[in-house]
């Protein structure tokens, strides 16, 4: 299994493959070029993951680092939010040293020659061609004064919090607001969206619309107040193709609030419905029988072209697809197919909802508009929950700490295993999950007597619902030492085929050893020590799991007959699993040095 350091290097090493050939700096053939070719890739994986630059090309366009680069690596101009970003990256060529064990130095700081760049002399310092360039690009923003220089530090700066370092910093900046993207943010921020798929974000869309024999302007318009402030809804006709063509190009990235991701809409027999009225009609019925879709924006316009004959531009701003997610992606399935042909000519329904802000309540308002917009297709009940703030902060605590990949949304992680950054042993499933928490919240039996959709509607997480953030960061840690615990069982399972070696622990008490196991769980326990420490205690319950069954048989049987014929199978998913786990003593003097340790 990949550490994330070993992920973040699968995923340079594919921005490299990305570069023409005849760009040798990105194509090592010696081990000593490697650490060369990766830094220069780390500040495209900057690029395609913060600013949403797709192509190597554009990606290329904004890299200065070279000799005379006057200490900028790269930049980037943000017209969206009248930002200018110079980027000065340090990359570290082991996974110690990139892990905080190595800071830029403050010497690398101080080389940024910011004034002198963006506002040169005559006698000033010469810079080379990529940083003219930049000069150039600068020189051509109009009203400049509008604009703001935000310095990037791509590097681990470890004292960079007190005020005394903020003073040092800032002042060998010559002052210019800053933002310090060290390992921590590089995994949480570039290398999970580059896993996800997600690095492509729609911040702004433009969709050309044809008005020739056609009326594709708003044909209703409505404003509506909500807790989440006033919206203005609009109802219109788009290209089929248009739609393919958004969805091919930002897949799970247009999907943050729809119950599903771009695989997991992929259902074989509603799609093969939506291709087949596609495919097999040349004319525009899917009109009339497709749902449509709906789409949040943040800001939304539609123009007619000046000096153009019946055309018109859409134009969606941080665009999300909310319902009607299985209809676009089937759609630009179509697109990436030999069928491409079929999509000229047919439109598809599109609602447009534009907020006129965010306030505290944006993210919950839009929530809930998911949830009630796909209640009337069928979705499994462990999507409904699929875009629950816990289940974001989960995922992000489990990569953080362990560089495992919780899988909330169903096909979330597509990107990743294609590309092969990761595999599935690296996968947790969130049903598993969620039954840890149950049975280590003390309900064992119901991980096997309940179906899940019920655990999901009736028992989510329902001792985290109202946590603060350290307690949930603190049970999530104790999950994953009860998941590793459940890692260990499954491996026995393999491996010994005659399960009664631990009684019927294997066969049908997994979430039972996982509660046990618990009571042994170390406060504070490292998450790099978590694997070995289940392990370790979950081998040592085993040991003893033959003295509890014999415990329960003297319990709840009078005969020997009664004790042959008792049903272990029946008894896992029994409430009485949960009494008995909580008041049989099991011997477990013996191994005591070993759970405390």
């Amino acid at each position: 299994m990949k550490s994330k350091y070993e992920i973040l290097l699968s995923v340079l090493d594919d921005l490299c493959d990305q570069a023409p050939s005849e760009n040798k700096k990105y194509h090592p053939c010696k081990p000593e070029e490697y650490p060369k070719a990766r830094s220069l890739a780390y500040i495209h994986l900057l690029l395609k993951a913060r600013f949403g630059i797709q192509t190597f090309e554009d990606r290329e366009k904004c890299i200065t680092d070279g000799t005379q680069d006057g200490g900028i690596d790269a930049y980037y101009i943000s017209h969206e939010e009248r930002v200018i970003y110079l980027i000065q990256s340090k990359f570290r060529n082991t996974e110690k040293n990139f892990d905080g064990g190595k800071d830029i130095s403050y010497e690398d700081l101080a080389s940024m020659s910011i004034r002198e760049i963006i506002a040169p002399k005559s006698d000033g310092p010469k810079f080379n061609g990529k940083i003219q360039k930049m000069q150039s690009a600068l020189s051509l923003i109009k009203n400049p004064q509008l604009y703001e220089y935000k310095v990037i530090i791509l590097a681990n700066l470890k004292e960079s919090h007190s005020n005394k370092s903020k003073e040092v910093i800032g002042r060998l900046l010559q002052n210019f607001d800053y933002e310090i993207i060290d390992y921590k943010k590089t995994y949480d921020e570039l290398l999970l969206p580059s896993i996800m798929g997600t690095c492509s974000r729609p911040s702004e869309i433009q969709v050309p619309l044809s008005l020739e024999d056609k009326d594709h302007r708003p044909q209703a318009t409505n404003r509506i107040k909500t807790s989440a402030g006033n919206c203005r809804m609009s109802i219109l006709f788009v290209s089929t193709l248009e739609i393919a063509k958004m969805m091919h190009q930002y897949k799970n990235a247009l999907l943050k609030y729809n119950p599903r991701s771009f695989l997991g809409l992929r259902n074989k027999s509603i799609n093969t419905a939506i291709k087949q009225t596609i495919i097999n009609s040349s004319t525009n019925e899917f009109a009339l029988y497709n749902n449509g879709i709906t789409i949040v924006t943040s800001q939304s316009d539609f123009h007619e072209n000046y000096g153009v004959v019946d055309q018109a531009t859409l134009t969606l701003v941080n665009p999300q697809i909310i319902n009607g997610g299985q209809t676009a992606a089937t759609l630009a399935e179509i697109y990436n197919s030999e069928e491409k042909s079929k999509l000229e000519d047919k439109e598809v329904l599109v609602r447009i909802i534009t907020f006129d802000g965010h306030n505290d309540n944006y993210d919950r308002v839009i929530r809930e508009l998911s949830k009630a917009t796909n209640g009337q297709t069928p979705v499994k009940e462990e999507d409904r929950h699929a875009n629950d703030p816990l289940q974001e902060f989960f995922k992000r605590q489990i990569f953080a700490d362990y560089g495992l990949l919780y899988e909330h949304k169903i096909g979330e992680f597509h990107e990743g295993l294609k590309h092969k950054f990761v595999d599935n042993s690296q996968k947790i499933n969130r049903t598993d999950f969620l039954k840890l928490s149950i049975a280590i919240n003390g309900d064992v039996a119901s991980t096997r007597s309940t179906a899940n959709s019920k655990l999901f509607s009736q028992r989510f997480f329902e001792n985290e619902q109202n946590a603060s953030e350290e307690t949930l960061r603190q049970n999530c840690r104790r999950y994953m030492f009860g998941y590793f615990v459940l890692q260990r069982m499954k491996n026995l399972s393999k491996k010994n085929k005659n399960e009664e070696t631990y009684g019927n622990a294997v066969r049908y008490g997994k979430y039972a050893v996982v509660k046990v196991c618990d009571q042994f769980y170390p406060f504070n326990l490292p998450p790099e020590n978590t694997a070995e420490k289940a392990e370790a205690v979950c081998d040592m319950v085993l040991s003893h799991w033959s003295e509890f069954e014999d415990s329960v048989l003297t319990k709840h049987t009078k005969t020997e007959n009664e004790r042959i014929r008792f049903d272990f199978d029946n008894y896992y998913k029994n409430q009485m699993l949960n009494d008995d786990l909580e008041t049989i003593a099991i011997s477990w003097q013996a191994d005591n040095e070993l759970a405390e340790q």
